[in-house]
C-alpha cells in the first residue's frame, strides 16, 4: 500500500498538532506547578483544573492533593476522591497510593480493605515504595488479601529498594520481624518471588524506553 503525498502531509500535519499539543500540555501543568508552590491556589487550580478536564492525569492528581488538604477551597475529602480515582485510573501511582490511603481509612469512600488492597497493589507494582510497605502489612495481618508472610515479605523487601532514610529502616525492620515466623523454605520463595518481580519490572522499563 502506497501513500499519496497529500495523505503523507496530513499525516505529517497531525503529527506537528499532537506534538505541540503535548508541548503547550507541559508548558501548561509547569505554569500551574509554579502558581502551587507560589501559593497561588486559585491561579494553579484554574490551570490544573482545564488540564485535568482535558484527561492530565498529573493534573487530575494535583486536583485531588488540592482538595484533599484544603488548599484555597475548603477541605473536600469526597471530591479529591474523585480527583484521585480519574488519575488512579489513568495509571499514576500516586494517586493510585493516595486512593487506597482513602479507603484503608474511609476518607472521602466508605472503608473497603479490600479496595485498599487494590490499589496499593496496583501503586506497588509500578514501583511505589509506600504503597508496597502498606501492601506488605495487608499481606502479613490478613486484611483485605488472604493472610501470606511469603509475599509480605517480598514487598518489604522491595520498598526498602526504593524507601530512604527511616522508611527504608523501618521495613528492614518488619522484615526480620516476619522472618522470624516463616521457614528457610519460605524465605526462600519470598526471595524467589523478589527476583522474578525485578525481573518483570525491569524487563517493561526496558521495554517501554525503547
Amino acid at each position: 500500500m502506497t501513500v499519496g503525498r497529500g495523505s503523507a502531509l496530513r499525516y505529517l500535519a497531525a503529527g506537528v498538532v499532537l506534538c505541540w499539543a503535548a508541548i503547550a500540555f507541559a508548558q501548561d501543568f509547569a505554569d500551574g506547578m509554579r502558581a502551587h508552590l507560589d501559593k497561588n491556589y486559585a491561579q494553579s487550580r484554574r490551570i490544573f483544573h482545564a488540564l485535568a478536564d482535558e484527561g492530565n492525569v498529573r493534573a487530575q492528581f494535583m486536583m485531588g492533593t488540592i482538595y484533599e488538604q484544603g488548599l484555597g477551597v475548603p477541605k473536600d475529602l469526597a471530591t479529591a476522591a474523585r480527583w484521585y480515582r480519574q488519575a488512579a485510573e489513568g495509571g499514576n501511582p500516586s494517586a493510585q497510593y493516595n486512593l487506597g490511603v482513602f479507603y484503608q481509612f474511609g476518607k472521602g469512600v466508605p472503608k473497603d480493605a479490600a479496595e485498599a488492597a487494590r490499589w496499593y497493589l496496583k501503586a506497588a507494582n509500578q514501583g511505589h515504595g509506600r504503597a508496597q510497605n502498606n501492601l506488605s502489612t495487608f499481606y502479613f495481618t490478613g486484611v483485605g488479601v488472604p493472610r501470606d508472610p511469603v509475599e509480605a515479605w517480598k514487598w518489604l523487601t522491595l520498598s526498602a529498594e526504593d524507601l530512604k532514610g527511616k522508611g527504608r529502616d523501618i521495613a528492614l525492620e518488619n522484615r526480620t520481624v516476619i522472618e522470624r515466623e516463616m521457614t528457610p523454605a519460605q524465605v526462600q520463595e519470598a526471595r524467589k518471588r523478589v527476583a522474578g518481580w525485578l525481573s518483570r519490572h525491569k524487563s517493561g522499563q526496558k521495554k517501554q524506553t525503547k
